[in-house]
């Protein structure tokens, strides 16, 4: 079977291939709706893909505020030698130097971890410097009109909707407050700011609905891109599953198909006996492999979990009842009986320690003990079950608990075991593990919720 990181994920049309295939683990997209159903919560990897580019999207329309300044001053410099009646140039170059200086800090400023609404704080800075341009510009008062476009022209592409109707009032005050400083009509100015602001909120109230629709197209394209690709992994698991589950079906029609063919018509007694013992083996082996299977893929499913408040101490003498006769008197049990009440299902809970327990009298070295532990934590209960065994192979800790990992032939088993320890585990809300110690055993753990 190939191995797979851990953490992957599919669709919920998938569920029963992940559980069968990665032991249970929860579906990557869970909350993510079906296309015709209601609302969906993005999962964490696809959030993760387009808040990325978000940021890298702030980061650009940052740069591009710090270009608009930029490129406004450098413009103002450029036509400084113009005529212009009235036009003070010392105080101008100055405006335009501070505008070159705030320039230089918004392109350098960390927009991309910066929220959305951060960039607002560049708007007043840039309505004063058109201000004082204004002020300072000659005898036409309304030579800036044209910058306030500019500058709602960025609102537009960076901010959301409405944002050009908030800063409105902010842009009229820069627009009328020099006038009432410079020589002319200004009843007529206010006619032109009337105009000019009216306008500028249509232009950026225009690019930012624009722009709120092609985000929307955006997460839509993401949504099917991450879709595609859980599809892929999916017909890639599918592909897994039939391999692994054929393969160990195989062997075991190998073997009885094998031994009817060598089968004689006027065989023994003996030899009819011995190739029946041989077939009921194998059937029976196939028959624990389907019923594993079946449970694995039950597991995944919590509703069919039947949770209800458990006696610890009652539970903890169950679980070392039914192991007995697995142990033979090896079982060494490290608990202190403690009134505690555990929310969990009896069965499947038994079931995952029994296939703990199982697992360590079949690798203990020599017979020996086998520790089963039941411990309180701050949140949650831990049960764990150790030998003194061979432990596993260094890395083979991350993998122990895939599908058809073990070598079912020569243990006994379907290879399925852990699997259901940690399917059960995870349908309670918790998880199991191990603790490997190469050579000197191994202690496989079970946590869930108190």
């Amino acid at each position: 079977m190939a191995e797979r990181q851990p953490g992957q994920a599919l669709t919920e049309v998938g569920y029963l291939c992940a559980v069968l295939t990665k032991a249970g683990r929860p579906p990557l997209d869970a909350g993510l709706s079906d296309p015709a159903g209601g609302s969906s919560i993005p999962p964490s990897v696809y959030t993760s893909s387009l808040d990325q580019d978000r940021s890298r999207r702030r980061a650009l329309l940052g740069r591009l505020a710090a270009v608009f300044y930029v490129g406004s001053a450098t413009l103002v410099l450029l036509t400084l030698p113009l005529p212009a009646p009235g036009a003070q140039r010392v105080a101008l170059g100055l405006v335009c130097v501070a505008a070159l200086a705030v320039g230089v800090a918004i392109w350098l400023a960390p927009w991309d971890r910066w929220p959305r609404r951060a960039g607002l704080v560049i708007i007043p800075p840039a309505f004063a410097l058109i201000a004082l341009r204004n002020t300072f510009g000659g005898s036409d008062p309304h030579t800036y009109s044209l910058f306030f476009v500019v500058a709602f022209v960025w609102l537009g592409l960076a901010q959301p909707p409405r944002s050009s109707l908030l800063m409105a009032p902010l842009a009229a005050a820069a627009y009328i407050l020099p006038l009432l400083t410079l020589p002319g009509d200004l009843e007529a100015g206010l006619a032109s700011a009337a105009i000019t602001i009216g306008v500028c909120v249509l232009v950026g109230e225009g690019i930012a609905w624009g722009m709120a629709k092609l985000e929307q197209i955006e997460r839509a394209l993401h949504r099917e891109r991450y879709r595609s690709e859980q599809l892929r992994e999916l017909d890639g698991m599918k592909d897994e599953f039939l391999s692994a589950v054929s393969h160990e079906l195989r062997t075991p029609l190998t073997i009885c198909r094998g031994h009817l063919d060598v089968l004689e018509p006027g065989a023994s007694e003996p030899e009819v006996r011995a190739v029946k013992q041989t077939l009921t083996g194998e059937l029976d082996l196939m028959g624990r492999l389907v019923e594993d299977l079946t449970i694995l893929a039950r597991v995944g499913d919590r509703v069919l979990l039947e949770v209800e408040l458990l006696s610890l101490d009652e539970f903890v003498t169950s679980v070392v009842t039914r192991a007995e006769p697995i142990l033979a008197g090896r079982l060494l049990v490290e608990y202190e009986p403690s009134g505690a009440i555990v929310h969990a299902d009896p069965q499947r809970l038994t079931q995952a320690l029994l296939n703990l327990l199982e697992n360590a009298a079949r690798h203990a070295l020599g017979g020996g003990p086998v520790r089963l532990g039941v411990r309180a934590q701050h949140d949650s209960w831990w049960f764990e079950v150790a030998d003194e065994g061979g432990g596993l192979p260094p890395s083979e800790e991350q993998f122990v608990f895939e599908p058809f990992r073990t070598a079912s032939r020569l243990t006994g088993g379907t290879g399925l075991g852990l699997s259901i320890v940690r399917g059960i585990a995870r349908a309670h809300d918790g998880e199991a593990g191990v603790v490997n110690r190469p050579g000197r055993g191994a202690t496989f753990w079970i946590r869930i919720p108190r």
